[in-house]
């Protein structure tokens, strides 16, 4: 469907002032009795987080990577849930900048299955916000027992994961809740970070570094923007979108672990499935049979190096009869133009671009949850008309 081409289509394209694995994650539960201002305080709160985080946090996380004796075997990184996939979101980072092999599993089953693989000096990166899971706690003993390093990234410097590893790249979150927004965000934030600290310390100078370090820098205050100048392109693709059963996210290279995490917390905040998808994995699906009426969200950039498999993506889809949404930057025309609805933010490297798109998408989540919880549960008249992001229930 070509933009203006039907009166269901809504061109809304939202820009910003220049100056300011393989594997689908099919996200269970919705929740439970904190209320939409719970979700909302936790979300703005987040450039806050940031700030703290990466401020206080950089002078630390510097000392410890000099500290390190990283050999030259694989680094392996274990996580639950949304640790598990900012573990893929760290793989992403350290290959890409550092060029080191990195294997990422969930946490039971690394235990199961790759204890044996780690070597005396190997480098176990474990994620977990509590640090107090058991098994977390003895997978931690297995591998020190096979003489591995134990690095963690968690929120809390004093709990069991922190005194049992040899290194803490500790988290500052602020306040907490059961909703794990800000949790995810910042974790899929820190290990980025961590990856860009060590690339400059431990490899040669190149530019790209450079750009990376800016980006970083202005990252709390260009989440900030986001939150408060796009809420209502987030609220035109939350109505976009809340009239479907439910529908996919899909990203690829740093916005494939974007993609997957908020699949889980848009069904958790709006209690709407939501499934994401690597967009590989996305394409191989298409055979499947047709999309038609199925509602696509991809999360890509034109600096995403992979741009062209999302292109692709979204043509096959609209060709089988789905409709099309996006978040890219203002660069990325192409897939833009095959979009019912695109959020344009500026253009960023993937690294960063991944996580501000991950806020934007938090916040339309939450958007999308005040939408539902609000809209009236009438019987549907001969008179009413199905607008698009506006279906009956």
């Amino acid at each position: 469907m070509n933009p203006g081409s039907s009166d269901e289509s809504l061109n809304y394209r939202c820009g910003w002032a220049q100056e300011s694995s393989n594997i689908a994650v099919k996200a269970m539960g919705a929740p439970s009795r904190k209320t939409s201002m719970d979700v909302k305080q936790e979300v703005l709160d987040i450039p806050r987080a940031l700030r703290e985080t990466l401020g206080k946090g950089r002078p630390e996380y510097e000392a410890l990577v000099r500290k390190t004796r990283w050999g030259d075997g694989p680094i392996y990184v274990v996580g639950n849930g949304p640790s598990f996939v900012a573990g893929l979101a760290a793989a992403y980072s350290i290959e890409a900048l550092l060029g080191w092999p990195v294997v990422v599993r969930p946490t039971s089953v690394f235990k199961a299955y790759s204890l044996a693989a780690l070597r005396p000096r190997s480098i176990l990166l474990v994620i977990s916000p509590s640090g107090e899971g058991e098994e977390t706690l003895e997978t931690v003993q297995a591998a020190r027992s096979r003489g591995a390093t134990i690095l963690t990234v968690t929120h809390d410097s004093t709990g069991p994961l922190a005194q049992a590893a040899d290194g803490v790249f500790l988290v500052r979150p602020g306040e907490e809740s059961q909703w794990g927004v800000k949790q995810a965000i910042l974790d899929q934030t820190v290990v980025a970070f961590i990856s860009l600290i060590a690339a400059r310390v431990l490899r040669r100078h190149h530019p790209q570094l450079d750009v990376l370090e800016q980006e970083f820098e202005k990252l709390p205050g260009s989440v900030e923007w986001v939150l408060t100048q796009m809420s209502d392109a987030a609220l035109s693709l939350a109505e976009g979108l809340a009239g479907a059963g439910g529908f996919s996210i899909v990203g690829a290279g740093f916005y494939h672990p974007t993609a997957l995490q908020a699949a889980f917390e848009v069904e958790r905040l709006a209690g709407l499935h939501a499934e994401g998808f690597e967009v590989s994995e996305f394409s191989q699906g298409a055979k499947r049979g047709s999309r038609q009426e199925e509602r696509v969200v991809f999360v890509s950039g034109s600096r995403c190096r992979l741009k062209k498999k999302v292109h692709q993506a979204a043509a096959q889809a609209r060709t089988e009869g789905a409709k099309i949404f996006s978040l890219t930057d203002a660069e990325d025309r192409e897939l833009a133009e095959r979009s019912l609805i695109a959020l344009l933010v500026p253009p960023l490297t993937e690294m960063s671009g991944s996580i501000v798109t991950h806020v934007l998408l938090a916040w339309m989540g939450y958007q999308l949850g005040c939408r539902r919880k609000h809209e009236p549960k009438a019987v549907e008249r001969k008179g009413d008309v199905k607008r698009p992001g506006g279906g009956k229930r």
